[in-house]
């Protein structure tokens, strides 16, 4: 209003009182939904997206759409595939701008379902449509990632990149928590759409950026590809590449550790 205002040569003037204050420790949580499996119940996919926005704007696309998408997926599945043979469950981690504490903690947690992970769909990075997805380091990643992406209608998956088997990702986004536990898990890139050099951790990250044909496509893929790593008879494999070796040490690289989340935000 301000802006058309001042387009149209009227000069309006502003008081602005702002009042803050701290308030101390402040806990962050999760947010976890979970459809229980009818046939392997201790089996999971796992969708993943992020609740914690930036501060200044209102952390549409990182990662508003990441969790809106989360959350229409788990509607749809809901509504169209009430029993999953395998356990789905959603994560909207909390506290991942701070180092991925939210997903570190649900690893942390639950240790003992990394090992009984199909997969993990992690989206965290603007509204665009999905455009690459990499192995992470899994060997056989092709396999099963290919299998579950042919469902899915071409017009979706023209245009998506796959790099297999890739390398683990050690940071960035939730998705990497799981890789550290050995868990099958997915970044699913998007189209950028200036999310990098214009909407990222700044006041312009607001719910007009949002690209929701975009976001529907992305829901749609990711539904789809929920429901045959839900479906497939095989639990996907977790064997990992064996790494490079740094040139600068001569010693192979490591796979990334697993770690406990920074709690109370570093404070004693």
């Amino acid at each position: 209003q301000l802006y058309r205002m001042i387009q149209h040569g009227k000069t309006p003037k502003l008081k602005i009182n702002a009042q803050s204050k701290g308030k101390g420790t402040v806990p962050t949580f999760n947010t976890v939904a979970v459809i229980k499996g009818s046939e392997k119940p201790e089996e999971y996919v796992i969708l993943s997206a992020h609740l914690d926005s930036w501060d200044g704007g209102t952390g549409a696309t990182d990662n508003g759409t990441g969790t809106i998408t989360m959350m229409e997926v788990a509607r749809i599945l809901k509504k169209n595939y009430p029993n999953p043979k395998r356990t789905i469950v959603v994560g909207l981690w909390g506290s991942e701008e701070q180092g991925l504490n939210g997903s570190r903690g649900y690893v942390w947690a639950h240790q003992d379902q990394m090992p009984n992970v199909q997969a993990v769909f992690n989206q965290d990075n603007g509204t665009g449509r999905i455009a690459n997805i990499t192995g992470q380091g899994f060997v056989h990643s092709y396999d099963y990632i290919g299998r579950w992406l042919s469902a899915v209608p071409n017009e979706l998956t023209k245009d998506i990149k796959t790099t297999f088997p890739g390398f683990p990702g050690g940071g960035g986004s939730d998705h990497a928590s799981f890789i550290a536990a050995g868990a099958p898990a997915f970044m699913l890139g998007s189209l950028s759409w200036s999310y990098g050099n214009y909407t990222w951790h700044t006041n312009r990250d607001t719910y007009d950026k949002i690209v929701f044909d975009d976001v529907k496509s992305n829901v749609a893929t990711i539904a789809i590809m929920t429901y045959m790593a839900s479906e497939d008879p095989e639990k996907s494999s977790s064997e990992r590449i064996k790494m490079p070796v740094n040139p600068r040490t001569g010693e192979p690289a490591k796979w990334p550790e697993v770690k406990e989340p920074t709690r109370k935000g570093g404070l004693d």
